[in-house]
């Protein structure tokens, strides 16, 4: 569509919906007012829900104009333009800019400090601290890996870049909201028994425990006494760290550090993350995972069960311990079973609509699929309330000029770790499930 057409439409668009918006106003001047109500007859209600709708639908109109615009305006320019670019344009254009981990860190005084010293100040430690979740929002471009190549003399190039893997998305963490402490030992309390031996207690019994006689031999009901169990208990703070080595011309070149820090370093500690908060056995300065706390409850499913009514079934040994499981932890394989899942119709029990999707929960809670999670078994709880997740250092890169005999050989050394604690003080509102193959 020409330029100007595209002008013309979006000019006769905004006259309308200016004119619908007088129409509203003019409505709504024509309402009476009877001391502190507002009266408006049937005719007025309907043409002021009528004018309102019109008016929308033109509102929607000129945003996906100018979408449509947009959409020409890029194919009028050249296939080589780089998207680095393209994305300098945006920013220019609307004033606002998402920056990655790497983003922030390539921009931080830190690494310009380094940099300007060219990697060569004695002892020099450079940090930067950031939660990885502002920079799992957006995924960077990357230049093509360094090397040399050939370019043709005749002809056009096109840069395609460098495609890095994604993040794998889906962490138990994202079921927990998680807190932070500057502590380096947490420790608490758990309940490990409740004996309920509440009654009705009449006000006045005989003295040997039956009804009342009204004399002065009665005595006052006793009221039954009930018994708690409660141990202290102990949680550390785990520290996940891995370390990777690069020679200094890498450093210096942005877009391979970015990919270093995004993909591997950070990702690496992610997964980690999962396998303790599941997994962790406690020993040493391992966090004691989920599916290693006494007292969570266990639960096989039935075959004669479909796996959604597995999982329902798992859900009210929870509801009995009073909590309110939110979430489910599953193997990604196992998730596929239960999307796939059938009913005696054919139909899929949890898609609504396959074509766009579901959203990831079933039974009201919310599904992690990860492959921190074993298959055929799965973790459903209370996450938030019967366990909490508290971050003593998040994910931070930190980059050294002194190791070993790195300096020698003009390298340096990257190190990402994050600093972590988790508290299971109600492990009766986790149920450890086992998925049975339905007969």
């Amino acid at each position: 569509m020409p330029k100007s057409e595209t002008k013309d439409r979006l000019k006769e668009l905004n006259a309308a919906l200016q004119t619908k918006a007088a129409e509203i106003e003019n409505i709504s001047n024509a309402w009476s007012v009877d001391g502190d109500t507002v009266v408006v007859d049937t005719d007025q209600h309907t043409a002021y829900l009528k004018a309102i709708g019109d008016a929308e639908e033109i509102k929607n109109l000129i945003v996906a104009e100018e979408k449509a615009a947009g959409v020409f305006e890029f194919l009028k320019q050249p296939g080589g333009e780089s998207a680095a670019a393209a994305e300098a344009t945006e920013t220019a254009r609307t004033g606002m800019q998402r920056k990655s981990l790497s983003d922030q860190w390539l921009d931080s005084d830190a690494y310009m400090e380094m940099k300007e010293s060219d990697f060569r100040r004695f002892g020099q430690v450079a940090a930067f601290d950031q939660s990885i979740a502002r920079f799992v929002e957006t995924k960077d471009i990357y230049s093509a890996m360094a090397g040399s190549y050939s370019l043709p003399t005749l002809g056009t190039q096109q840069d395609l870049g460098f495609t890095p893997r994604m993040l794998r998305p889906g962490r138990v963490r994202d079921l927990f909201p998680v807190e932070t402490t500057t502590a380096n030992l947490l420790h608490g309390i758990r309940e490990t028994g409740f004996t309920n031996n509440a009654a009705v207690v009449p006000e006045r019994t005989a003295s040997n425990g039956g009804p009342a006689t009204g004399g002065p031999s009665d005595v006052y009901g006793l009221k039954p006494k009930s018994d708690l169990t409660i141990v202290p208990v102990t949680y550390p703070l785990a520290t996940i760290a891995h370390i990777m080595y690069v020679h200094k011309q890498t450093l210096a070149d942005e877009p391979r550090m970015r990919g270093i820090i995004d993909r591997d370093l950070t990702d690496g500690i992610k997964m980690q993350e999962d396998f303790q908060i599941l997994w962790g056995d406690g020993s040493g300065d391992n966090l004691t995972g989920i599916m290693n706390t006494p007292g969570i409850q266990v639960y096989t499913g039935d075959s004669a069960d479909p796996r959604t009514a597995q999982l329902r079934r798992a859900m009210t040994r929870a509801i009995l311990a009073y909590f309110v499981p939110t979430g489910i932890v599953m193997h990604p394989l196992d998730w596929e079973d239960l999307e796939l899942e059938r009913d005696s119709t054919g139909a899929y029990r949890l898609a609504v609509n396959v074509a766009v999707g579901g959203e990831q929960r079933v039974w009201r809670m919310n599904i992690i699929d990860t492959p921190a999670m074993t298959e055929g078994r799965y973790l459903l709880g209370a996450f938030g309330t019967g366990a909490k997740l508290y971050d003593r250092e998040q994910v931070n890169i930190q980059v050294s000029t002194e190791n070993r005999d790195l300096f020698e050989r003009n390298a340096v050394t990257l190190r990402c770790e994050e600093r972590l604690g988790l508290v299971v003080d109600r492990p009766e509102s986790f149920v450890a499930g086992s998925l049975t193959t339905p007969a």
